[in-house]
């Protein structure tokens, strides 16, 4: 009896695709704050209706990212959204726990992922739900 012919998936693989879609984040989050400063480019990308006219965009200004790339970026942050909604619903706080932990921070968000004994400085902006593509 032959055994169907499945891919195997190699740790380096995983590696090696995972580093991919940093540097696609990495390159996306450097076009946003581009775009803090540069209304020309802010305006190009807000009228990006497509997948296909952002990477243009992007190209444009010297960035290389492929439909391909940010549509699986799209799709896993997407799916950690999932997950992490998920668990949030899991572990919801009762009203008496809100009322413990109200009022808080206001202001910009704070990026809660920066490195180790740096100042967490804001998020970049990643493409809202407005851009349709997104």
């Amino acid at each position: 009896m032959s055994q169907p012919n499945i891919k195997q998936l190699k740790h380096e693989d995983l590696l090696d695709e995972k580093l991919r879609l940093q540097k696609v984040q990495q390159a996306i989050d450097n076009l946003f704050r581009a775009a803090n400063s540069d209304e020309t480019l802010k305006e190009q990308l807000e009228a990006a209706t497509s997948l296909e006219s952002f990477v243009e965009v992007a190209a444009r200004q010297g960035y290389q990212l492929t439909v391909a790339d940010v549509e699986t970026l799209r799709r896993r942050t997407q799916q950690q959204a999932q997950l992490n909604s998920e668990e949030f619903d899991e572990d919801e706080l009762s009203e008496q726990e809100l009322e413990l932990v109200a009022g808080g921070r206001s202001g910009p968000p704070l990026d809660i992922a920066a490195k180790p004994g740096s100042k967490p400085g804001p998020v970049p902006n990643l493409p809202p739900a407005r851009f349709p593509w997104w």
